[in-house]
């Protein structure tokens, strides 16, 4: 999974980017961009990129479309690492209790 990120021009911080948009692929994004861009024009104080009243109209153009396109894999992939990282931080460091042990909920004693 691809992501598009942009930064806001009514943003109080807009040199932060955020994703704006999502596809299979980086070309897909690619295509999305280049079909929202337009001549460069003033609306107001405002100088804009991309087609008025379209979903970009309020973003920047990227300054380096290899910041721009984020490959973040799959959810798949997301679930496998936290899978991994779990096992690796949790399973290495917790040891069983003994099954001859009996463990109360907090604030519980035994009668």
């Amino acid at each position: 999974m691809w992501v598009l990120l942009l930064n806001d021009m009514r943003a109080s911080n807009v040199e932060n980017t955020e994703p704006v948009c999502k596809a299979e692929t980086r070309e897909e994004l690619e295509g999305y961009l280049q079909r929202e861009t337009v001549e460069p024009y003033m609306d107001g104080q405002w100088g804009k990129h991309f087609r008025q009243g379209g979903p970009l109209e309020w973003y920047n153009s990227p300054f380096g479309c290899d910041n721009a396109f984020i490959n973040v894999g799959t959810r798949e992939d997301w679930m496998r690492r936290a899978s991994d990282e779990y096992d690796r931080k949790i399973g290495s460091l917790i040891y069983p209790l003994p099954p001859s042990e009996t463990v109360l909920p907090i604030g519980e004693s035994e009668a």
